[in-house]
């Protein structure tokens, strides 16, 4: 039982890695008589070294935002999470609510596997059926012989499991931002080439490089926002910046406790031995059937 034990305990510890993020300055080109045109419009908008400083400072100050967008598997590390993910497989990310990860919801589905937590009055929760379809993965054959998939699919798929233990946070925006703040230094970047144009009727600042394969598009003003960013294979959109709302507890919830326990009674195990099996750091017998 000590493997179930194990498998349980291993996904309450689930999280999102930074993403990997080369950038080259576009080398600058010449044109023909439209330049002159073109350098004046470039030159009222701000290098992005010269805006840097003061829209992440702007963004992390932020109460909540809203971040949706498509990341590949391995640069999320994804891919060690789900069985039989490929790491180039392109999923979908969602980070809604606080920035600081508390009263927040993140989700993120990529090739049939998906996940959601949710943070509410300091309480983690993960969505139950994305949770039996991780926990029957990490069973091994020899336990997985003797717990049936359709069983736990069925104790746990219709509620949220509660990580009672937990800090009461996921996978925050916060964090998001702060790992693209990082990504985001160098001269190149601060070099990067800028244009203004208009996008949903609102006049934007367009930072391009890699000859236009990573781009960054910005609000204007004395406190700038990033409202989306494409970078290779990855495209992010920031919108409801201080308005995205918090989730809602969920009504329907159940323990890793209460799962155990389910478990030893459809197995005619004891419940004590289970207690004893959590706490036995040398192992213990799997209790009889």
């Amino acid at each position: 039982m000590k493997r179930i034990t194990v498998a349980i305990a291993a996904l309450a510890a689930v999280s999102l890695a930074g993403c990997s993020n080369p950038f080259d300055a576009r080398d600058a080109e010449t044109t023909g008589p439209g330049q002159l045109e073109a350098d004046a419009t470039e030159a009222e908008v701000p290098a992005f070294g010269d805006i840097r400083e003061d829209m992440f400072s702007a963004m992390l100050a932020a109460d909540s935002v809203s971040i949706n967008g498509e990341v590949e598997a391995g640069e999320a590390d994804l891919d060690e999470l789900f069985d039989g993910l490929d790491d180039d497989t392109t999923g979908s990310l969602s980070i809604s609510g606080a920035l600081d990860g508390s009263e927040s919801e993140m989700s993120f589905s990529a090739g049939g596997s998906s996940f959601t937590q949710r943070a509410v009055d300091g309480q983690e929760y993960f969505r139950g059926e994305d949770f039996a379809a991780l926990l029957v993965s990490e069973l091994d054959d020899e336990v997985a012989d003797l717990v049936e998939e359709n069983f736990v699919e069925d104790t746990i798929s219709d509620s949220w499991v509660l990580f009672e233990d937990s800090a009461g946070s996921v996978f925050s925006a916060e964090e998001f931002i702060t790992t693209w703040q990082s990504e985001l230094t160098g001269e190149d970047v601060d070099a990067m080439a800028a244009h203004a144009e208009e996008r949903d009727g609102e006049t934007v600042w367009v930072y391009t490089a890699d000859g236009g394969e990573s781009e960054f598009v910005v609000t204007t003003g004395d406190e700038p926002f990033l409202l989306e960013i494409t970078d290779e294979d990855s495209h992010y959109e920031f919108t409801e910046w201080n308005a995205s709302g918090p989730p809602e507890a969920p009504d329907n919830v159940i323990t890793l406790d209460e799962i155990f326990e389910a478990i030893a009674e459809d197995q005619g195990w004891d419940s004590d031995a289970l207690d004893n099996d959590e706490n036995d750091d040398d192992g213990a017998e799997e209790p009889d059937a």
